[in-house]
């Protein structure tokens, strides 16, 4: 294996093309990683195409990818069922901004699959979901405040970026407080932002400390900074938000249709009052929901009359794009595929936990502090030398630099593995390609281990 020290100068030798296309990028665009510099950091790859679990970059390079477009190719790259569905949607054309029956057919689709979801509303991306969502809940409640949990990611409006996966925490482990994780966002926002802490009772008894001015407790139910089960502190959740009067909103942007047909509500039996959507839903295009009971949905539901809508203050939420016909059908395509090929699920969760199972206990028997931690389909890999257990966790300096390393060695030797985000596998995924991540990891360990990384 080639060290470390000569890593990045090997990888970029074998992607030339990739290179020149990175120095156009820095001379045009703000980030020349069209979503975000967070993604790899070196060697940045551009890819020219994807089928199934792999995908080739500009210099023919081929990868497994365990990205799978960050979580929406439930699928694979370029399953038959989405391009069979978008190019006859293309053919009618791209879109009108004007009432489409797909629309409607995606509605149905979601109300029968997502057990709280009365009414629906349709946006183009998870970040305008939870911003949609928010607004609804402190118009439905009458109240201002939210509470999220630190480690949350609830996207990159304001609201969203107060102590969210990117922060390394401020103030108590059980009792955080709201701090800013970038620029550009009123210091004052913090103000109407709770921080609560996950799996923890001191997060129910602020709650109920609070029931006066939350209009909304916001959770995903497998959060993705802290990718455990946590049904029992989700039912803690649900009992307290009936018994105060607060509004309790599930963030299934990644978890909804992926760990399970119903997302989290089915998987943990549990019903919230509302949940945001996106990703697996849009068959691979933008997309975004924001689903509900007919109750918490009040205060967006229109009554028809513009000029009365005005005068209740109603919602007011509208794009472009929104219920995008080319999106309604390929998404649509996807959840029938899924309702109707349970299975899919079944053997995404095996080929996931048989992996983690295999890596986690050989890095155990090598002494090697590196674990796997997630649930169903996708998972993180941690390598502090202590115990994961705290969402703060995910930023010990030693996880954080070995991560780097090994993600950096992964893509290398044709692995897609981003440095900061979570690895899935999909229905595309084979019992190979599992096999190549194992031994791939295992390769890469040993060379980090024998550099003394560990």
């Amino acid at each position: 294996m080639i060290n470390y020290e000569d890593l990045f100068s090997a990888t970029a030798d074998k992607i030339p093309n990739s290179n020149k296309l990175f120095e156009r990028a820095k001379d045009k665009l703000l980030s020349p990683l069209v979503t975000g510099p967070y993604r790899a950091p070196a060697n940045v790859i551009f890819i020219d195409r994807g089928q199934g679990s792999k995908i080739w970059d500009k210099d023919d390079n081929e990868y497994l990818d365990m990205t799978m477009g960050y979580g929406p190719l439930v699928l694979g790259h370029a399953a038959e069922v989405v391009i069979k569905a978008a190019q006859k949607a293309v053919e009618k054309g791209t879109n009108y901004a004007i009432a489409n029956e797909h629309e409607v057919k995606m509605a149905e689709l979601m109300c029968d699959a997502i057990p709280c979801a009365e009414r629906v509303v349709f946006c183009n991306s998870g970040t305008e979901a939870t911003m949609y969502a928010i607004k609804i809940a402190r118009a439905t409640s009458g109240k201002a405040k939210i509470a999220t949990f630190e480690g949350c990611y609830h996207g990159v409006h304001d609201y969203a970026m107060v102590g969210s996966m990117l922060s390394a925490g401020t103030g108590p482990a059980d009792a955080p407080e709201p701090s800013l994780d970038c620029g550009g966002i009123p210091d004052n926002v913090t103000e109407n932002v709770v921080k609560l802490a996950y799996d923890c009772d001191e997060s129910i008894e602020r709650i109920r400390a609070l029931k006066n001015e939350l209009a909304v407790v916001i959770i995903e139910p497998v959060p993705s900074g802290y990718p455990i089960n946590m049904q029992a502190f989700l039912r803690k959740l649900r009992d307290v938000t009936h018994e105060c009067g607060v509004l309790l909103m599930f963030d299934e942007v990644i978890s909804g249709f992926r760990c399970a047909y119903g997302g989290g509500q089915e998987k943990y039996d549990i019903v919230p009052d509302m949940a945001t959507y996106g990703k697996i839903m849009g068959g691979g295009f933008p997309v975004g929901a924001v689903v509900g009971t007919a109750a918490a949905m009040k205060s967006f539901t229109s009554s028809g009359d513009i000029e009365q809508d005005f005068a209740q203050r109603k919602v007011f939420a509208i794009g472009t794009f929104n219920g995008n016909p080319i999106t309604m059908q390929a998404g649509a395509a996807v959840l029938e595929h899924l309702r109707d090929n349970p299975e899919i699920y079944t053997r995404m969760d095996k080929l996931t936990a048989d992996a983690k199972a295999e890596i986690n206990s050989w890095a155990e028997e090598q002494g090697i502090p590196f674990k796997l931690i997630g649930e169903n389909s996708w998972f993180v890999p941690f390598m502090g030398d202590k115990p994961f257990c705290h969402t703060r966790d995910g930023h010990d300096e030693k996880h954080a630099l070995r991560n780097v390393v090994y993600c950096n060695y992964m893509r290398h030797l044709g692995v897609y593995i981003p440095d900061l985000h979570i690895i899935f596998f999909s229905g595309a995924h084979t019992e190979a390609d599992a096999e190549q991540f194992v031994e791939t990891s295992k390769q890469v360990l040993l060379a980090m281990k024998e550099q003394q990384m560990f």
